[in-house]
């Protein structure tokens, strides 16, 4: 809700909501259209950055002088607890036909993430993940007293051919109060075999 201000300001103070959505890209071929996945207790993105730290040698002590970054990565961290057919084929990187799932049957495929926010308080975005691998992040309860939840890891890759000027992910503020009918708009609710 809201467009981001000009700090200090508490319109900029956020409660953070949103639709997460998925899509397998084809061979080398992105994704043109994105599948909502349902409520998305948690979604978390954690960037990594490796340094090389130089010293100068000109003294009794070594004194660093430059510390450039040699490495940049980023992990999607998200947790869903809509037990449907497709999901559950994404947490076992299986194949679905039907209703049977053949488990580790896709464990190659790449994958695009699309959140879109809708914040009840504080400015929104939109976070397009353009390329990445899609792993299980812990175990799935089959017996407890708690609501059943699938974590998921997404470990981004660089997309130099389709976004060479920003080749891990993008985020745009929206301009709007609610994002959520540009998602319901955007999304397929279809899903294939691999999805």
């Amino acid at each position: 809700m809201g467009n981001p201000q000009t700090p200090p300001s508490t319109l900029n103070y956020t409660i953070p909501k949103g639709v997460l959505s998925i899509e397998a890209w084809a061979g080398n071929t992105p994704p043109g259209s994105y599948t909502d996945i349902g409520n998305c207790p948690s979604v978390e993105v954690e960037q990594t950055l490796e340094r090389l730290p130089h010293y100068s040698s000109r003294s009794e002590l070594r004194l660093r002088d430059a510390n450039p970054i040699i490495q940049s990565e980023y992990t999607v961290r998200f947790t869903c607890d809509e037990i449907a057919s497709a999901n559950l084929n994404r947490f076992l990187m299986g194949s679905l036909s039907g209703s049977i799932i053949s488990a580790f049957q896709n464990t190659e495929l790449e994958w695009a993430l699309k959140f879109v926010g809708d914040n009840p308080i504080g400015p929104s975005q939109t976070w397009e993940f353009w390329k990445g691998t899609l792993t299980p992040n812990g175990p799935l309860q089959l017996v407890g007293e708690e609501w059943m939840v699938m974590d998921f890891m997404f470990e981004g890759l660089a997309d130099i051919d389709n976004n060479a000027g920003s080749p891990y992910f993008t985020v745009t503020y929206s301009s709007s109060s609610s994002s959520s009918s540009s998602v319901s708009s955007s999304s397929s609710s279809s899903s294939s075999s691999t999805g």
